[in-house]
């Protein structure tokens, strides 16, 4: 799924700088031309109306999740599913960006993020060969040994784009998307496939991330519904009530949030994750609630009926935590969130009748388009990063490691340890870095770890930098209000 990026990391620089002179013969216009005589089409020429493709996803040789992509003009929809049944579904109906979760939450992407989603959706729509991008010759470099010339795409809409072209066929070697920015996503090992006489953009990884995508059947003037394309239907729906639910806050081995919605009928204590997509938790209480479609879970006097969740989860990690589960997206996406670590209580309230207070604090546009809250923000004043505020991290930062080998930030090593995710654990790096700053808001963490599988410009802050205020979270309008705890 090509919006996948926060999962990938992004690669260090494989290609060798080559003599300009190896391309000088080819400006900027003629080798854009040449990538469109490669692929035989581009966006808005008739050729291709419609599209249908699906693939799979592998981790070092192992499926991890189907893939299809629809496309009709440029409005488009891609749906990965994994193994163990979660869904994403992410896509763009013409003129609104949009991204769903296996319930059906949908939310629209806001802010710069939507800069970035119209590249990608170029990239794949071939849509560079069009007078919406000004193409210029940058320089020339080897990808994979291949001699490529790199030409900067300019657009009214998006970030820069950088396309690495063969001179000798026109095929995109490499892609990089807001080259050096906070949204820099590389798209590696470029793979094209050829069905009905043209080209299509069929396989590639982010940097140096061991996900491979490919699509391995190709589909073009497919037939397609309207409603093929639309975002899917919610499955699950809220009844809201006025009772708060209780939350609990416990520093015993570092800041963890704790919320217990009582799952058909049976009671468990969650971790309450604004990192989790989804719900998910363990074999045993699941298999003690029922299933993994669950007819109602209870959280305060709200019910939250007819979730999908996924199973799993390690239970030995997770009875050492004493929780069975975690719930982040599902509990946020069709509410509006009070969090109040004052009073120790999560408020749920009607998106349809409630409008937060945005005078209360201070008021953040959220990118929703990875199902986790990202903010930009600025590492020592002068570095722009994504970072992704996640209530289940009990780390206070974590950050790539590119942060500190390309842009030279301020790191002081203090020592080594683990950090744990879904390729399992990770040796990294720890010391004190640099303040960041949101804003008016400037936080010096007591611990800073830098890891290799972020995306260049990526950082997560734990729940030590959530706890110092309260919260309002407006997902369907995509913001929250950070309110100062007075007594923090």
């Amino acid at each position: 799924m090509r919006t996948s990026a926060s999962i990938a990391a992004v690669a260090f620089a494989l290609c060798v700088a080559a003599p300009h002179g190896a391309i000088a013969a080819d400006d900027a216009a003629a080798l854009i031309a040449k990538h469109k005589a490669y692929v035989g089409w581009q966006a808005g020429d008739g050729v291709v109306k419609t599209l249908r493709a699906t693939g799979s996803a592998t981790r070092e040789g192992k499926q991890v999740a189907t893939m299809t992509s629809l496309r009709f003009g440029i409005a488009y929809r891609d749906t990965l599913v994994r193994e163990n049944g979660e869904r994403e579904d992410d896509g763009f109906t013409g003129s609104v960006a949009w991204t769903s979760n296996t319930n059906g939450f949908t939310v629209r992407p806001v802010g710069d993020v939507v800069r970035a989603l119209f590249d990608v959706d170029a990239l794949f729509g071939e849509a560079t060969t069009t007078s919406e991008f000004t193409p210029s010759l940058l320089r020339s470099e080897k990808v994979d040994g291949v001699d490529c010339a790199v030409v900067r795409l300019a657009s009214q809409i998006g970030f820069p784009l950088d396309v690495y072209v063969d001179p000798a066929t026109g095929a995109y070697r490499r892609a990089v998307v807001d080259p050096d920015g906070a949204h820099e996503d590389s798209f590696e090992g470029l793979g094209y496939t050829q069905a009905g006489g043209q080209r299509f953009l069929s396989a590639w990884h982010h940097g140096t991330s061991k996900a491979r995508f490919a699509y391995t059947s190709v589909e073009p003037n497919a037939a397609l519904a309207p409603d093929d394309l639309r975002p899917p239907k919610q499955t699950a729906t809220w009844t809201f009530g006025d009772a708060p639910a209780a939350v609990e806050y416990d520093d015993t081995r570092g800041p963890r949030l704790y919320v217990d919605p009582v799952v058909n009928g049976v009671k468990g204590k969650f971790l309450f994750d604004t990192g989790a997509g989804g719900t998910a938790m363990i074999d045993s209480f699941a298999r003690k609630a029922g299933a993994q479609r669950f007819g109602t879970t209870a959280i305060g006097g709200s019910t939250l009926h007819d979730v999908v969740v996924s199973s799993g989860l390690d239970e030995q990690t997770f009875d050492r935590m004493g929780v069975v589960g975690l719930i982040g997206f599902d509990l946020l996406a069709g509410t509006i969130v009070d969090l109040n670590f004052d009073t120790k209580t999560l408020r749920l309230m009607d998106p349809a009748k409630v409008e937060p207070d945005k005078s209360a604090g201070l008021v953040v546009h959220v990118d929703l388009s990875s199902r986790h809250m990202r903010a930009p923000m600025r590492v020592d004043e002068r570095y722009d990063v994504m970072a992704t505020l996640d209530s289940g991290s009990p780390s206070d930062i974590i950050f790539s490691r590119d942060l500190i080998k390309r842009d030279h930030v301020s790191f002081t090593s203090l020592g080594s340890g683990y950090i744990y995710g879904i390729g399992g654990p990770e040796a990294v790096t720890c010391g004190k870095l640099k303040p960041v700053s949101l804003g008016p808001v400037r936080y010096e963490a007591r611990w800073a770890c830098a890891t290799e599988s972020f995306p260049r410009s990526d950082i997560l802050l734990g729940l030590d930098f959530m706890r110092a205020f309260n919260f309002v979270f407006d997902y369907p309008d995509g913001t929250i209000v950070m309110i100062p705890r007075k007594h923090y």
